[in-house]
C-alpha cells in the first residue's frame, strides 16, 4: 500500500470519528442550551478555560514526542512512564485550585465543577500519549476508534445527569467518564506499558523535547480560551455565554478539519526523507498537500457562515439569536486559521521544533492583543478581532513556513482556483433556498444538513472538473 493511499484511509477513519464525536458534542450542547441558561453556561465556560491550561502541560508534547521517534520500543515506554507522572501532578495540582476558582469566580457551583474537570486531567493526559503509541504503530483506525468511544460515554452520562437536574455539573460528569473510556481502551488496544527508566538523561531528552510543544500548547490555548476569559471580565458570564456557544459550534467542525489534518500530516510528512534539504522534500510535498486541506475546508466554513442561522437555532434554541452574528463571523476566522494546524508537525519534522514557543507567542500575543481591543466594544467586534488576528497570524506563519521548508502560498492559492467556480455554485443552493422560503417548515438543524449536503453534491463534481488531478493526488498515483 502506497504512503498515500495508506494516508487517506487513516484520514477517513480519523475524520469519520470527528464527524461522529462532533455529533455526540452536538447532541450534549443542544440539551445542556435548552436546559442551562446563558449565564450558567458562561460559568461553566470561565471554569473549563482556566482548567485547559492545567491539561494542556499535562499532554504537553510527550504525543509529539513518540510520533517523532524512529528507535526502538523502550523509548515510547518511558515517554508513557513521564506522561503518567505529569497527568497525576496536574490533576492534584487542579484538586488544590479548585477553592480558589471558586472564590475568582464567586461561584459555589465552581469548586466542584473544577474538581471534577480536574480529575479528568490525568486520564486525557495518558490517553492522548497512548493515542501517539497507536499513531506510531500504524493503527490509526484504533487512534480515531478511541476516542469516540470515550465520547460515546460522554454522552451517555451527561445526558441523564442533565434531565436528572444536575446542572453545569453534568457536563464535568461526562467529560470525566469519556476521558476514562478513551484512555483504558487506548492502553487495552496498545499493549505497550509504561516503564521507568534508570538513566536520567532520558527523562531530560523527553522533557527537551516537549517542552516546547508543551509552550506551544498553552499559547495555543491562550489564543482559543482567551476571548472567553476576557470577554468574562468585560462582559458578565450571559455574554461569555453567548460568545463561547458560538465559539463551540465553530470549533466543533474546526475539530473535524483540525485533527485528521494533525493526523495526516504526521502520517504524511515523517515518511519524508530528512537527509535531503528540506526545501528540496517538505516544499513540494506541502505544495500538493496544502491544496486539498483548502479544498476541504473552504465549503465547510463558508457554508456555516451563510446558514448560520439554521445551525444555531438548531442547535441552540431562539433563544440564542444573538450568537448568530457571532457564528457568522468566527467561521471566517477558522477558515483563514484551517491551514495552521499543520505548522507544528512539519516545522517539529524539519527540526525546527525550539522555535515553535516564540512562534506561538507571537501569535498568542498578536490575538489577544486584538480580542481585548475588540471586547471593548462588544461581541460583534470581539468577534471580529479574530478575523483580524487570525490574517496577521497567517502573514506570519507563511512567511516562517516558506523560510524553513520552502512551501509557497503563492503557488498553493493558484493551484487551488478550482475552489472558486466549485464554491460559486454550491452557495448558490442555500441562497435560492432562502429566496423561495424552500424547507422552511422542517426543523432548523435538519434545514441546515440537508442544504449542506445539497452544497456538497454541487461542489465535488465541479471541482472535479475543474481539477482533472484530484483523485489521482488522492489515491496515490500522482506523486506531484
Amino acid at each position: 500500500m502506497t504512503t498515500a493511499k495508506s494516508s487517506l484511509g487513516g484520514g477517513i477513519w480519523v475524520t469519520v470519528s470527528r464527524v461522529l464525536a462532533q455529533l455526540i458534542q452536538f447532541v450534549i450542547f443542544m440539551v445542556a442550551a435548552r436546559i442551562l441558561q446563558p449565564a450558567e453556561f458562561g460559568i461553566f465556560a470561565l471554569v473549563a478555560a482556566v482548567i485547559v491550561f492545567l491539561n494542556q502541560l499535562a499532554i504537553a508534547g510527550w504525543s509529539e514526542y513518540i510520533l517523532n521517534w524512529q528507535g526502538e520500543v523502550a523509548r515510547l515506554r518511558h515517554a508513557l512512564f513521564v506522561a503518567c507522572v505529569a497527568g497525576a501532578f496536574l490533576a492534584v495540582a487542579g484538586l488544590v485550585m479548585s477553592l480558589p476558582i471558586a472564590m475568582l469566580f464567586k461561584q459555589p457551583a465552581a469548586a466542584p465543577l473544577a474538581s471534577i474537570l480536574s480529575l479528568s486531567v490525568f486520564f486525557a493526559a495518558v490517553a492522548s500519549a497512548y493515542a501517539g503509541v497507536l499513531i506510531w504503530q500504524h493503527k490509526l483506525a484504533a487512534s480515531a476508534i478511541c476516542p469516540l468511544l470515550g465520547e460515546v460515554i460522554n454522552l451517555a452520562v451527561a445526558i441523564p445527569a442533565l434531565l436528572s437536574g444536575q446542572g453545569i455539573m453534568a457536563l464535568a460528569y461526562g467529560r470525566l467518564a469519556g476521558a476514562v473510556v478513551f484512555c483504558l481502551s487506548a492502553i487495552a488496544i496498545a499493549r505497550v506499558a509504561p516503564a521507568f527508566a534508570p538513566q536520567r538523561s532520558i527523562y531530560h531528552e523527553i522533557a527537551h523535547y516537549s517542552w516546547n510543544i508543551t509552550l506551544t500548547r498553552l499559547l495555543s490555548a491562550a489564543r482559543a480560551y482567551g476571548a472567553t476569559l476576557i470577554v468574562g471580565g468585560l462582559m458578565g458570564p450571559a455574554a461569555v455565554g453567548y460568545y463561547r456557544a458560538a465559539q463551540r459550534v465553530i470549533g466543533a467542525f474546526e475539530e473535524i478539519v483540525s485533527e485528521p489534518v494533525r493526523v495526516l500530516t504526521w502520517s504524511f510528512f515523517r515518511k519524508l526523507p530528512r537527509s535531503e534539504p528540506t526545501h528540496a522534500t517538505f516544499g513540494p510535498a506541502a505544495d500538493r498537500f496544502f491544496p486539498i486541506l483548502i479544498y476541504a475546508s473552504a465549503p465547510l466554513f463558508v457554508g456555516i457562515a451563510i446558514m448560520a442561522d439554521d445551525l444555531v437555532r438548531g442547535i441552540l434554541g431562539p433563544d440564542w439569536d444573538a450568537a448568530v452574528p457571532v457564528v457568522q463571523i468566527l467561521s471566517i476566522a477558522a477558515l483563514i486559521r484551517a491551514s495552521g494546524t499543520a505548522s507544528i508537525p512539519i516545522l517539529s519534522l524539519v527540526g525546527k521544533v525550539k522555535l515553535l514557543p516564540r512562534y506561538m507567542l507571537i501569535y498568542a500575543l498578536v490575538t489577544l492583543v486584538c480580542i481585548a481591543v475588540g471586547a471593548l466594544f462588544g461581541l460583534i467586534a470581539t468577534a471580529v478581532s479574530e478575523i483580524v488576528a487570525a490574517l496577521a497570524v497567517f502573514v506570519i506563519s507563511a512567511k516562517i513556513m516558506q523560510h524553513h521548508t520552502g512551501m509557497r502560498w503563492t503557488f498553493i492559492f493558484a493551484a487551488s482556483w478550482p475552489a472558486l467556480p466549485a464554491l460559486a455554485l454550491s452557495i448558490a443552493v442555500p441562497l435560492v433556498a432562502d429566496r423561495y422560503d424552500l424547507l422552511t417548515q422542517v426543523h432548523p438543524l435538519l434545514r441546515f444538513l440537508m442544504l449542506g449536503v445539497a452544497m456538497i453534491i454541487v461542489y465535488l463534481p465541479t471541482l472535479t472538473l475543474c481539477d482533472r488531478t484530484l483523485w489521482s493526488r488522492l489515491s496515490g498515483r500522482d506523486s506531484g
